[in-house]
């Protein structure tokens, strides 16, 4: 069964990844042309790449370049040993792959990072940690990171990053002796790569300083604070401040800084967090935020922000909204996770770069 098919037709272009094919190969409906199959449901699918991959290698011009299909090659290579029984392959075909990566990097190419990215995957699935270990600390040695302006090294370190983490997201318990290794290596990376990590790296990179430390992440105890303050609101609901607003905006604080990945209730968090404050005023909150700081100061902003009933150019309001970005920029969180009035919040406060 195919996963999705085309028309190669230039008067037609039927199809798409969203429309399954029950055989293969089979002509466009509209106008007959034989169509392309964007990838063929397994088993099909691996002895169908190895056809593709066969075609590229011998400089086919359908297929595209050669020259990533050896990485491919590879990568189709550790999968079949795999699916073969054939386990003790796989070290000396990780080898092959970065020995490929550094010889397209010394050439002045980066071709195989991608696939390399796939291999780790496959290792840790398949529970080969030394293997990927491995794999991951000599990716680690060779790749570029001197001008993260530049795409290609940024999407590498990005993958590079998200492997490592895979691998320590994946592990079971008890960890494997590498698992400290890979960590390790991580703590060091994020650093180096602060200014061009995205979100989902930046969450899983927060999650895993609890994780690995033993603790677990405080949303658990916060979100059975969520309960509670929202079954004491059903019970007699708001007047004026609220009750606990410190533990309410360190809720919404640290609930935003998840986005999407929190396991919080968010109709829950607009019912204990954002209703309450409509008609609370900037003048009463700052009092019962500022000093607090962290991220109740932080959630105090988010409050303001979200609930978009007060001017924000009062005294109060301004200086909750730069206490909260003050204390964001203590998290390591990069400009990218910035909106865009924040970011021309801070750059009027504190000059273009400063962040």
């Amino acid at each position: 069964m195919g996963l999705g098919w085309v028309c190669p037709s230039d008067e037609c272009g039927q199809g798409g990844p969203e429309r399954p094919s029950d055989r293969w190969p089979r002509r466009c409906p509209e106008c007959g042309t034989e169509v392309v199959t964007f990838s063929l449901a397994e088993p099909w699918q691996h002895t169908a790449k190895r056809v593709e991959i066969d075609a590229r290698l011998n400089g086919s011009p359908t297929y595209g370049d050669p020259y990533r299909a050896h990485a491919e090659d590879l990568l189709w290579t550790a999968d079949e040993a795999f699916r073969a029984g054939r386990a003790d392959q796989v070290p000396d075909i990780a080898a092959a792959m970065g020995s490929l990566l550094d010889a397209h990097r010394a050439a002045g190419g980066s071709y195989g990072f991608d696939q390399l990215f796939h291999l780790v995957r496959l290792l840790a699935a398949q529970g080969e940690w030394a293997v990927a270990t491995d794999a991951l600390r000599r990716w680690r040695h060779s790749v570029r990171h001197d001008n993260l302006e530049d795409n290609e090294q940024r999407t590498e370190a990005r993958m590079l990053a998200a492997s490592m983490i895979h691998c320590l997201e994946a592990v079971p318990t008890p960890p494997p002796a590498d698992q400290q290794v890979v960590w390790e290596m991580l703590r060091e990376f994020i650093p180096v790569i602060s200014s061009v990590t995205t979100a989902d790296i930046d969450r899983s990179w927060n999650r895993l300083q609890f994780t690995m430390a033993g603790r677990k992440d405080p949303e658990e105890a916060l979100g059975r604070e969520l309960d509670r303050l929202a079954a004491a609101d059903a019970a007699q609901p708001p007047q004026g401040l609220p009750s606990e607003t410190p533990l309410r905006m360190e809720i919404l604080g640290r609930y935003t800084a998840k986005g999407p990945d929190s396991s919080l209730d968010a109709s829950r968090i607009s019912e204990v967090c954002l209703q309450p404050y409509l008609t609370v005023s900037p003048e009463e909150l700052a009092p019962v935020v500022l000093p607090v700081g962290g991220w109740t100061v932080y959630g105090a902003s988010r409050c303001l922000r979200d609930c978009g009933t007060q001017d924000e150019n009062g005294l109060a309001y301004g200086a909750i909204w730069d206490a909260g970005l003050q204390f964001y920029r203590t998290t390591g969180v990069g400009t990218q996770h910035l909106s865009f009035h924040d970011h021309q919040r801070w750059i009027a406060r504190h000059g273009s770069g400063s962040w």
